[in-house]
């Protein structure tokens, strides 16, 4: 029945095809045996994923054999690689918007249930960020740059110069660069980012991306070159790098004074603009809830609530664990000392059945 998948959706009316496609799904739902069933699967989604006609009607088939296949760990990685692969080569932004909103959020959970290997994790985390490279939205966006780094953790020496992984890197940075709404990126550290330093073709995006996540401005503006934003793809100018690279500045700046007071000079060299473009930075950053934080123009000060780090590394989760062991002896000692305290007499339980049978008494 799969050889006649093609046919089916070329030469069928929509409703037609659809129960043709149903019937094979549910075929495969019914094979008894685990290994048939998982070939079956494999084979089904490999014909549904091998065509272009109707890429939104193939794709409601994969999802629907994946659901079908619940039960069977082998016949749903299959099925979902397929998904995974067709979703990537399409070229309508529907299909591939269906298939990322329906694995966002899953992939770990997927791996954990499923008992894959590190090598098998790395292959589905890159087969599933694959088709949400370049998405226009924020949330595929942070999802895609969190599969990469999940991949890249996993890569083992040596395997960090693979094309594949060198691609799947210089993808999730040319993406935090292309997103206005995403200002937080964790990958540099990992070794898969940072062999692209010395990379022939994406050494140049690399240095842009490390100025722009420093806040260097001046930085930025430097190592906005050309090859930098072609190797970044389209979609990207130097006004917009400059632009991101402000907002990281002020959020660098913010962050490092934790829930204390920033100068607006100190803003206004940072950001690297005139000083009455500093408070609508502020407000811009605000608003987008980046910054929490109260302006006074007379003292010239930014007092900050709370801020948005533009990168949470082993340092600030260093600094965090301090943090968190200082609240708990903080707690543990306050719930100490609130033990050792006994209640005056008339306040206690037995103070106050004393007082009642007193009471009656009288």
């Amino acid at each position: 029945m799969a050889a006649q998948v093609g046919s089916v959706y070329a030469k069928m009316t929509d409703k037609e095809a659809e129960c043709c496609v149903s019937i094979m799904v549910h075929a495969v739902g019914r094979v008894p045996e685990a290994r048939q069933q998982a070939a079956a699967a494999s084979t089904l989604a490999a014909a549904l994923a091998k065509g272009d006609e109707k890429p939104e009607e193939r794709m409601s088939a994969l999802l629907s054999l994946f659901a079908m296949v619940a039960a069977n760990a082998p016949a749903q990685l299959a099925v979902l690689l397929a998904a995974a692969g067709f979703a990537a080569a399409s070229t309508s932004p529907k299909c591939r918007a269906t298939f990322c909103a329906s694995v966002r959020g899953k992939a770990a959970r997927w791996a954990a249930e499923w008992k894959l290997s590190p090598t098998e994790s790395r292959r589905l985390f890159l087969a599933l960020a694959a088709p949400m490279r370049g998405a226009p939205d924020r949330p595929t966006t942070r999802e895609h740059l969190a599969l990469v780094g999940s991949a890249l953790a996993l890569t083992g020496a040596g395997d960090d110069r693979s094309p594949e992984v060198v691609e799947a890197a210089a993808a999730a940075l040319a993406d935090y660069l292309r997103s206005a709404a995403v200002l937080t990126l964790d990958l540099l550290p990992l070794p898969g980012v940072a062999g692209l330093a010395s990379h022939a073709k994406y050494g140049p995006l690399h240095k842009l991306v490390a100025a722009v996540l420093a806040g260097d401005v001046s930085a930025a503006r430097a190592a906005a070159v050309p090859a930098a934003l072609e190797a970044c793809g389209a979609g990207l100018t130097a006004d917009g790098v400059l632009s991101k690279a402000r907002m990281t500045a002020l959020l660098s700046k913010c962050a490092a004074a934790g829930h204390g007071e920033v100068a607006l000079s100190e803003l206004k060299a940072a950001l690297d603009v005139p000083e009455d473009q500093v408070a609508p930075w502020v407000v811009r950053a605000i608003g987008a809830k980046l910054l929490e934080g109260r302006l006074d123009s007379v003292r010239g000060t930014l007092t900050v609530g709370r801020s948005t780090h533009p990168a949470f590394g082993q340092a600030q989760w260093t600094k965090l664990g301090s943090q968190l062991a200082a609240l708990k002896e903080t707690v543990a000692a306050a719930a100490g000392a609130m033990a050792s305290v006994r209640p005056p007499p008339q306040v206690s339980a037995r103070g106050v059945a004393q007082a009642a049978a007193a009471r009656v008494a009288a």
